[in-house]
């Protein structure tokens, strides 16, 4: 259960929540930034490769580009809220404690984040396989750009994971601030910077994904450590 703490010039400072163990942990503002920042780099959305598939599928059908990014989008949408809203349940009723998948979700987030630093590119995880494969004949919106491109296994281990680091309400709101924040990137990019994206230089893609990878693998680790303290009641 959740206490919410004052709020000041309109935004919340903190919020305080009781996690297992009976202790009592404050989340400030910046967890929610975080919950978004992550999902945004997991999704890997800022790649050009996406965008090239998004264009490749297309084609010169401008007229349907709002149509096809909003498809695109709501799935991506279904995937990622149905893993924030059932995957906690999912986890309890199997039996696996939250803290412990805390401890290996924000180990697997960590290893995408240094996988994507050292490498310049998506991680395994994020579709690197589908990435250098390239668009196939029969390919649509779906497969592979959908699932796994963007809604891969990581950024679905990812949302589970974010709505296990705490238990309270904070941990699923963060979770869906942080499917929305990937949905309308998606869609505004795919709609509104599709080609300026599609043009970006192999040398500031790889600049952009570095960055993120360095700022994924400190939020898997926050994570992780999030966990431990769940785990064993710290």
């Amino acid at each position: 259960m959740a206490r919410y703490g004052t709020a000041y010039c309109g935004i919340s400072t903190e919020v305080y929540t009781t996690i297992q163990g009976g202790s009592r942990v404050k989340i400030g503002v910046e967890f929610y930034i975080e919950a978004i920042i992550g999902m945004i780099m997991i999704t890997g959305i800022i790649d050009p490769v996406k965008v090239f598939f998004f264009n490749s599928i297309i084609g010169n059908d401008e007229k349907n580009r709002k149509a096809a990014a909003a498809k695109v989008a709501l799935i991506v949408a279904g995937i990622l809220v149905g893993s924030v809203l059932i995957g906690r349940e999912l986890l309890q009723l199997i039996g696996i404690d939250l803290g412990a998948f805390g401890i290996v979700g924000g180990v697997v987030v960590a290893g995408m984040g240094f996988e994507m630093l050292y490498g310049g590119g998506p991680s395994h995880p994020q579709g690197a396989k589908e990435s250098e494969e390239g668009p196939m004949s029969g390919d649509n919106l779906v497969m592979p750009l959908a699932v796994p491109l963007i809604a891969g296994p990581g950024a679905i281990t990812a949302a589970i994971t974010l709505t296990s680091a705490e238990d309270s309400g904070a941990a699923l709101l963060a979770g869906l601030l942080g499917v929305a924040a990937v949905v309308i990137v998606t869609f505004v990019l795919f709609v509104y910077f599709g080609n300026v994206m599609a043009k970006m230089s192999e040398r500031t893609a790889a600049l952009v994904t570095r960055l993120g990878g360095l700022l994924l693998a400190t939020i898997g680790l926050q994570i992780a450590l999030g966990g431990f303290r769940t785990y064993f009641g710290i």
